[in-house]
């Protein structure tokens, strides 16, 4: 199996995982829940437990977004020019960090979903998946522009 079709398997199970939580635990939920937190990961704006909904549907539809993406790599705005030489090397590169980027959104949804449901729950394991986010996209970008100098 292909690590493109890895990722979208973990990521579609994922999605269906969290939505599987949420019906599952619906009527345990609070009426109201918080829906934003401020950057030391206090509640700061309250809203009905319907505003779950959001939190699936950015996985869904961010998913879908960098699958279709993804699935183009002509249209891909690459740092540097793919040439015969480095093709392979700044395609598998991407795939990578599409992958990586794919599930950790995914996470950084869920857990925002989590912070939502039970207070208390710390902030900065959201700042870590930010991170790595960044960082993926940083070294990705590092790596692509480095396989023109091989």
């Amino acid at each position: 199996m292909n690590m493109r079709k890895a990722t979208n398997i973990i990521s579609i199970v994922l999605i269906l995982l969290y939505i599987v939580f949420l019906v599952i635990g619906w009527n345990s939920f609070p009426q109201e829940l918080p829906t934003h937190f401020n950057a030391s990961g206090t509640a700061d704006e309250f809203g009905p437990k319907s505003s779950l909904f959001i939190e699936p549907a950015a996985m869904i539809g961010l998913f879908l977004l960098l699958a279709v993406v993804e699935s183009f790599p002509k249209i891909w705005n690459i740092l540097d020019e793919v040439i015969y030489d480095n093709e392979e090397n700044v395609l598998r590169t991407c795939f990578i960090m599409f992958g990586i980027l794919k599930i950790t959104i995914i996470l950084v949804c869920a857990f925002a979903g989590f912070m939502c449901i039970y207070s208390g729950f710390p902030s900065w394991p959201m700042y870590l998946m930010v991170g790595v986010i960044i960082l993926t996209i940083v070294v990705s970008a590092i790596r692509i522009y480095g396989s023109k100098l091989e």
